[in-house]
């Protein structure tokens, strides 16, 4: 097609084959608001102000309450995942101020800061206005960050890239008015390729890429899917139609957003998601909805044009022939595991696996550098909670290797069984019931040690949540597990509801089920054992969830039953205790501001 480069982040209008990756990016943020948000911060100390007022005008800017009193987590949206170099180099400024010093990347792609005291967020959000970026809108009742897969314009896979529809959607809704008081939040996600990487199956809105024939050639659109979530209650996403033409996007997103306004649940907060919309009103009703408020809308507002970009290779640097990684035994473990082979010839991508998601200022500097030096100069976030580098070529593989280790950042297994993914949970988060990161962290190591033939399994995946409510993802891993609490002897502790099986491609796709509710400190030896009735039981090259549907739930019960109960306290007193804490566990939570 004939596509002008007008959109790409720091492009002109110049023809497409012209255009290379740039360094710099098209800002995100607002001096204006900035200025506001200081003022506010200032009328609330002053008593002018309302904490109500002001809380929901610090989440419509990113500013999160975290658990622990007079501290925020501060979280810096990042739409389809893209960071520049420079930008990277700011997310490590803000993390020196920070007293964990670490980013952490979340599995919606965003960058989050803890324990920042509010009399700090106002220059910290300045700081990363002067790179570009900003936190408004990835609290409260918005539209959320809105994400792409990873892969997206190298998947050799792809139907087309989605990321410049993603990035249209993303600033035609940010501060926009239709968008800052809606029934709760509402997440978009697009996927290029049939892995379907950008999880659209999960979210509010979900875009798919296709094409179909037309009279005047290939046109390019969408399958855009209404209604899916996680949480309590996790529902798969419905299509709305067959097919979207990418010009339409825009105004279908659109109505989307403006039909869960008007009729979403304003009530009940806990039953305000699109989901629930769609379930009570059936999925043909609510299509019917959106394709009317479409018709008015196309008549009404006048919608921006979205013209694609191509990904281009960075321009050629000078590098010294040595390959210093060649003789490490690590770096074959990590080339086959982290490593992936772009659509574009000699060049591959890389996944930066990050422990719970986090990076050191120091390792996000690394980032930059490598970036830099052996990429386009760009890093994605995931919503696996990794980094990836792109336009990597394929000959420098091993000096990337060599840098990243040097960073601590070669660990091999990203997105594989050994990485792990886990929410915040209560260590920071007032809705958190256990510590996920501890158990997260316990996890890891136990199959580094004990498992280390299953460490780099593909498609085999554990995900942890804190509480229910699903931000750790564990509806959709081979092997998911949510904080609750239970008593044993009297005596409360914290336990980990386990499912299995989560399928999210082919025909039947579907959520992991749960099986056993362990207690905390049991769930390594449960989950080893589970694993180890796999590696015995499957069939050649079975997959994890073929192998729960064959051998079947009362089998697998079995095999959890031994780590499903506690001695009494005074025999095993560490067994009550969370992962990571030295006193008895309470079940403390507070009041959530997701849906403030």
């Amino acid at each position: 097609m004939g596509r002008t480069a007008q959109g790409y982040p720091g492009a002109g209008t110049e023809e497409i084959d012209d255009i290379a990756p740039a360094d710099e990016a098209r800002s995100w943020a607002d001096e204006a608001e900035l200025d506001s948000f200081d003022r506010f911060v200032q009328d609330f100390w002053a008593g002018r102000v309302n904490p109500d007022d002001f809380r929901r005008f610090r989440l419509q800017h990113g500013v999160y309450g975290q658990r622990q009193q007079d501290v925020h987590m501060l979280r810096v949206k990042i739409p389809w995942g893209g960071l520049t170099a420079p930008q990277i180099e700011r997310l490590a400024d803000i993390a020196d101020h920070t007293p964990r010093g670490i980013g952490h990347v979340t599995t919606r792609q965003n960058v989050q800061f803890h324990f920042v005291p509010l009399a700090e967020a106002p220059p910290l959000l300045r700081a990363l206005a002067e790179v570009g970026l900003t936190t408004r809108e990835a609290c409260g009742n918005t539209v959320r960050n809105v994400t792409v897969g990873h892969c997206a314009g190298v998947c050799p896979k792809e139907v087309f890239d989605p990321t410049p529809y993603a990035d249209a959607v993303a600033r035609f809704l940010l501060r926009n008015p239709m968008n800052q008081n809606l029934p709760r939040k509402f997440k978009i996600a697009f996927s290029g390729c049939p892995d379907d990487t950008g999880l659209t199956t999960l979210h509010d809105v979900g875009a798919r890429a296709v094409v179909r024939t037309a009279e005047h050639g290939v046109e390019e659109g969408f399958v855009v899917l209404l209604g899916g979530g996680l949480g309590p209650a996790p529902q798969l996403a419905q299509p709305l139609e067959a097919f979207t033409p990418a010009d339409d996007l825009l105004p279908t997103v659109a109505a989307v957003v403006r039909v869960f306004d008007r009729h979403g649940n304003r009530e009940n907060r806990n039953l305000a998601r699109l989901k629930f919309l769609v379930k009570k009103l059936g999925i043909d009703a609510v299509r019917g909805l959106i394709v009317r408020e479409r018709e008015a809308l196309r008549l009404t507002t006048p919608f921006p044009a979205v013209s694609g970009w191509a990904e281009r290779p960075p321009r050629p640097r000078p590098r010294d022939g040595a390959s210093p990684a060649g003789g490490d035994p690590g770096y074959a473990r990590w080339r086959a595991s982290n490593v992936f082979v772009q659509k574009q010839v000699g060049y591959a991508g890389v996944h930066i696996r990050l422990v719970r998601g986090d990076a050191t200022a120091a390792q996000l500097r690394a980032v930059a550098r490598v970036a830099r030096e052996f990429g386009d100069g760009w890093a994605r976030t995931s919503n696996q909670q990794n980094l990836v580098l792109r336009w990597v070529p394929v000959d420098a593989l091993p000096l990337v290797y060599a840098a990243l280790a040097a960073a601590g950042l070669a660990l091999p297994g990203a997105e594989r069984l050994i990485d792990v993914t886990s929410c915040p949970g209560a260590d920071t988060c007032q809705l958190g019931i256990t510590s996920s990161r501890g158990l997260a962290l316990a996890l890891s190591g136990m199959i580094e040690r004990e498992l280390p033939d299953l460490a780099d399994a593909p498609g085999l995946r554990i995900k942890i949540s804190g509480c229910p409510n699903s931000c750790g993802q564990h509806h959709i891993a081979a092997i998911g597990l949510y904080g609750g609490a239970r008593k044993f002897h009297g005596e409360q502790a914290p336990t980990y509801q386990l499912l299995l099986g989560a399928r999210l491609s082919g025909e039947a796709p579907r959520y992991a089920k749960p099986v056993a509710r362990i207690p905390a400190r049991e769930v390594p030896s449960a989950v080893k054992a589970l694993l180890e009735a796999y590696r015995a039981e499957r069939v050649a090259d079975e997959p994890f969830d073929v192998f729960v549907d064959r051998v079947g739930a009362a089998r697998l019960t079995t095999v959890l039953e031994p780590w499903t109960e506690l001695p009494p306290s005074a025999e095993s007193p560490d067994k009550y205790l969370d992962w990571g804490a030295a006193e008895p566990f309470t079940l403390q939570t507070g009041p959530g501001e997701c849906a403030a």
